[in-house]
């Protein structure tokens, strides 16, 4: 990937401006990095590479062919772009076709870092038209998605190389390595920082379980304590914020399927999973209590199969 493309990425705000002004019929490039072309063909001279979400006046002539598109940007350039890689943009109704837009890049397979990264950049500028609360939430969490696409698609050992490096350090406030697994992921506090925030909004279940799915940077090296501390910042956090969510029964089953395996590992001759009860039984015994309390104000079905999960680990490490 080229060193350039942090640059490019940034450089699609200055193409705003003479669109929002113009009365032309306005457009917006609906995919990453597209080549617009001196002439209405594949193998015509390039005139610029333009991000996502590049806004464009159409100034072609009505009732020609539509396949391209001739359109001018706010430097005054002007090209040719194919006409599927555009979107028509209402100038007073603007935040459907970006939602469309963002869904339909959400919902590909297998981007790269480039087409990942320039969704997060264009998701970052259009952001602060969504003023009402449920579409502020809506917009964040199809940040939180982008991006973590956008760090699943860094290569193994690559964070110190361009454009790689450039991108982490402009969202250090937003990630962590995780060293064990070798990768970089979302901040789990500040997923559940922005879950706070955005609570009482259509889309704060959502974003509380996107956090459980995003878990944990570090590992836990066999210690029973820390998988439990883990399970009660994960599953456990979800419940206690959404005890009536539509994955509550899921995170309750996690939660038992994971005493379930700590007890009886603790019992084998050689467990894979240590509990020393005079360092941890303190520390595992606050655990308990909270996913306890957590798993004992849902109304799941499962419930109860989990509190007796729980209490038999309880027995295996106590002080």
């Amino acid at each position: 990937v080229a060193a350039s493309t942090i640059a490019l990425v940034l450089a699609a705000s200055s193409f705003t401006g003479y669109a929002r002004a113009s009365t032309d019929t306005l457009r917006i490039t609906a995919a990453a990095n597209v080549t617009l072309r001196s002439s209405p063909t594949a193998d015509a001279p390039a005139v610029a590479q333009l991000p996502l979400g590049t806004e464009l006046a159409d100034v072609g002539l009505p009732g020609l062919d539509k396949t391209w598109v001739r359109v001018k940007l706010g430097d005054a350039r002007e090209g040719w772009l194919m006409t599927n890689l555009t979107r028509p943009l209402d100038a007073a109704w603007r935040w459907p076709t970006f939602d469309r837009i963002i869904t339909e890049r959400l919902g590909r397979k297998g981007d790269g870092f480039q087409a990942s990264a320039e969704l997060v950049a264009f998701i970052d500028r259009v952001t602060p038209e969504y003023t009402d609360p449920d579409g502020r939430a809506r917009i964040e969490y199809s940040r939180l998605k982008a991006m973590a696409a956008t760090l699943s698609a860094i290569p193994h050992g690559a964070s110190r190389r361009a454009p790689y490096e450039a991108w982490l350090i402009a969202h250090k406030a937003d990630v962590v390595l995780d060293d064990p697994g070798h990768r970089w992921m979302l901040s789990d506090s500040m997923i559940w920082e922005r879950q706070a925030r955005l609570s009482t909004t259509t889309s704060g279940e959502d974003i509380a379980w996107f956090a459980v799915t995003n878990g944990l940077a570090g590992e836990c090296e066999g210690r029973l304590v820390c998988y439990l501390n883990a399970r009660n910042r994960l599953h456990g956090e979800y419940l206690r914020r959404y005890p009536g969510g539509g994955h509550a029964t899921e995170a309750i089953e996690v939660i038992r399927s994971t005493a379930d395996l700590l007890a009886a590992s603790s019992s084998a001759a050689k467990p894979a999973y240590v509990c020393d009860a005079k360092r941890d039984g303190r520390d595992v015994s606050t655990a308990l209590d909270a996913l306890t309390a957590a798993v004992t104000g849902t109304k799941a079905p499962n419930r109860d199969a989990a509190l007796t999960s729980l209490a038999g680990l309880r027995k295996m490490c106590s002080n």
